[in-house]
């Protein structure tokens, strides 16, 4: 992973991986119990907590075992105070429970039997309370602590199981799936998270607004609360006006205030990294090189496509027809809100990008004349289509349609970011500058709604005749037009650069850098080391002479190729060769360093011993042996070679992916082949003879 998530995130995470059992627990516990998991996504928590345990960062077996302790002990106290206090506790108001539901869980238990215990258990409106009725209903222990035991494990592999599975996989996913299906399965898997805390905001709003309520009506009924803004007026006047549900200049400009703030800070706070260079640059070079790995022509295709949605052409042409909808309503504040929303955002984008002049990424697929930071696709998605989405939500009246509009607008806007970064036309910085900047415009444009609605309510317009079957008809040939553009318009492809050769003079400059020094795995984490240097003629195709002598290519083997990169980017080629019940891989690049008029490659040397199951590879402890067989082959390649050591690193044990360890001596090897006489070699610096 970049520094940045190394250095945030997961150092979070190894902060506090002392506690995970109790995270487990709670997580479990509090989706589990009666009424509290209304408030707490124990759920989603722990299929967070399962993603990082196929990382590595937590133990599964803690994670699985005190989850299923959490849900346990949760439905056991259920259960016992069902027993106790009988249905009449779910008629409490604090707990929400509606008599349907009650009555609902009543038929599904005196269907079932015993086994309704499990069966709830997968259930989102049935394990809080089914446990609790089979308490008052005197259901025999012995069968409930069995059944509801069983069903404590399933639930908890459910999460953490697909959170597990799905991480710890990816990089088999990747060999055994193609890069479409696996680019896939990431955005599904994105796409049910989306949707595990829809259903999450669905369940629980209703309860968690009440709460609010109740605890803000408490907080100032309080009698010191009282007696404080009893003896400071002014103070209470001021806090009441701010929180005054009936006038633009309370509530509603006290949040919109918060969120300006905010965004704004969050916003500079992206400009200053920019400006330090801080692990932020890093990390987007990191992802533009990464996702070269994952195109392939259908996603680029399909990509291509969402890019589309957010092209000032496309975004002219749906605007068009939401003028014209908003006209046959009525709604003309709306559109006036619009219309700032977008006009003035998109002036904004274009005077930060002549601020910053931030150069497009080397990886972008096609040309794109202007800047890069930030995104105005990203950019254009929040402050048309949020807005659009923010309309929608502030005229409905279903709870669940104003969700599900949050969450198809969310959805839309970060398919167009990803369709960016995966174009090459953005960095990641980019992308969340460019949201952060409509976000923040966004509220400014909502705000000048709400004011204009506050400072005049006509009454409501009726809309024009036949307005229905015009919006439609407008609807429909906005879509066609946009079909008709996408089929016909070509973007110019990117020109190619080429990358200038560096000329060295010592061959540690190779290393004068950490990132240099270490391969890193398609997840940015630290990998192989780069123990293999060679320095050949101008001209010389290493990978074809190393072909010849008997290597083969390592892409006909998918359970060996897994893909590394160095400074970014992918291997020159990946070679294997079988030896003695071993499977020695030897991965290169081109560096581009000339060393005495000479390439320079860098290359990591591996083997495997095995494979678990069939499949999964089991790789040498021992990297001096592999690197040896390396130095051996090619030394029977180019006879004249010489083979000297460099030291840069202190002796180690480090860990792959999947946690298989493996010995460093930290002395990378030296192969300079050829006549090697006019070089010279001073003990002591860069370079020493064995």
């Amino acid at each position: 992973m970049s520094d940045l998530l190394q250095n945030t995130v997961f150092a979070f995470v190894e902060h506090f991986k002392s506690y995970t059992a109790w995270f487990a627990f709670f997580a479990a516990f509090s989706e589990t119990l009666l009424g509290l998991g209304f408030l707490i996504p124990g759920s989603t928590l722990l299929l967070f907590m399962g993603l990082l345990a196929g990382q590595g960062y937590l133990d599964i077996e803690t994670v699985l075992i005190f989850a299923v302790a959490g849900a346990y002990t949760a439905d056991v106290a259920n259960y016992l105070l069902g027993r106790r206090y009988g249905v009449e506790l779910l008629k409490r108001p604090w707990l929400h429970i509606s008599d349907e539901r009650v009555d609902s869980a009543h038929r599904f238990l005196n269907s079932h039997g015993a086994k309704s215990v499990f069966i709830a258990r997968f259930l989102p409106a049935m394990k809080e309370s089914i446990p609790f009725l089979a308490g008052s209903l005197r259901m025999d222990p012995q069968k409930f602590l069995i059944w509801d035991f069983l069903g404590a494990v399933g639930w908890s592999l459910e999460f953490i199981g697909v959170g597990y599975i799905f991480s710890a996989s990816l990089s088999l996913a990747q060999i055994w799936l193609s890069r479409t299906v696996t680019f896939l399965a990431l955005l599904a898997v994105s796409f049910l998270i989306l949707f595990t805390l829809k259903r999450f905001i669905m369940r629980s709003a209703p309860v968690l607004k009440s709460i609010v309520l109740s605890m803000g009506r408490a907080f100032l009924s309080n009698p010191y609360v009282k007696s404080y803004l009893s003896s400071h007026s002014k103070t209470a006047t001021f806090l009441q006006n701010r929180f005054d549900r009936r006038s633009f200049y309370g509530l509603t400009l006290t949040l919109f205030t918060l969120l300006l703030i905010l965004f704004s800070a969050l916003l500079g706070g992206v400009a200053e990294d920019l400006l330090s260079r801080d692990p932020i640059v890093y990390a987007d070079r990191i992802v533009a090189n990464l996702v070269q790995q994952w195109r392939t022509p259908e996603l680029t295709r399909f990509f291509t496509w969402v890019t589309y949605l957010g092209k000032i052409e496309s975004v002219a042409l749906f605007c068009a027809a939401a003028t014209v909808f908003l006209i046959l309503y009525g709604r003309y504040r709306e559109l006036i809100a619009l219309y700032f929303s977008l006009l003035g955002s998109a002036l904004l984008v274009y005077g930060v990008k002549l601020l910053f002049q931030r150069q497009r990424p080397e990886t972008a697929l096609y040309y794109e004349p202007s800047y890069s930071f930030p995104s105005a696709h990203a950019l254009l998605a929040v402050t048309f289509y949020g807005f659009l989405a923010y309309l929608i939500i502030r005229n409905s009246k279903s709870l669940k349609m104003r969700v599900n509009t949050f969450f198809a607008a969310l959805s839309l806007a970060l398919l167009i970011g990803v369709s960016r970064i995966y174009l090459g036309e953005h960095y990641l910085s980019d992308v969340y500058g460019g949201y952060l900047l409509g976000l923040l415009w966004v509220s400014a444009a909502a705000a000048l709604l709400e004011w204009m609605t506050f400072i005049n309510r006509p009454p409501r317009k009726e809309p024009l005749p036949h307005a229905k079957p015009l919006s439609a008809v407008v609807v429909l040939l906005s879509v066609t037009l946009f079909a008709f553009f996408g089929s016909e318009y070509r973007y110019k492809p990117a020109p190619q650069t080429k990358k200038e050769v560096e000329r060295i003079t010592e061959i540690s400059e190779i290393f004068s850098d950490e990132e240099s020094r270490f391969t890193r795995n398609i997840f940015g984490i630290e990998s192989l080391p780069v123990n293999l240097v060679l320095v050949v003629e101008e001209g010389v195709d290493i990978c074809k002479k190393l072909e010849s002598a008997g290597w083969k290519d390592a892409g006909s083997r998918k359970n060996i190729d897994f893909p590394l990169f160095w400074r970014y980017e992918t291997p020159s080629c990946s070679l294997y060769e079988e030896r003695n019940a071993s499977i020695y891989i030897l991965r290169l690049w081109d560096a581009r360093m000339e060393y005495a008029g000479k390439r320079v490659y860098v290359a990591t040397a591996d083997a495997v011993k095995g494979f678990n199951f069939g499949f999964y590879p089991l790789f040498t402890e021992d990297l001096n042996e592999a690197e040896a067989f390396a130095v051996e082959s090619i030394g029977n390649i180019f006879p004249k070679s010489r083979d000297v050591s460099l030291q840069i690193e202190r002796p180690s044990i480090k860990e792959r992916l999947f946690e298989q360890p493996y010995f460093y001596d930290g002395e990378p090897e030296v192969i300079i082949t050829a006549d090697d006489s006019n070089l010279s070699y001073e003990p002591g610096r860069a370079l020493r003879k064995r």
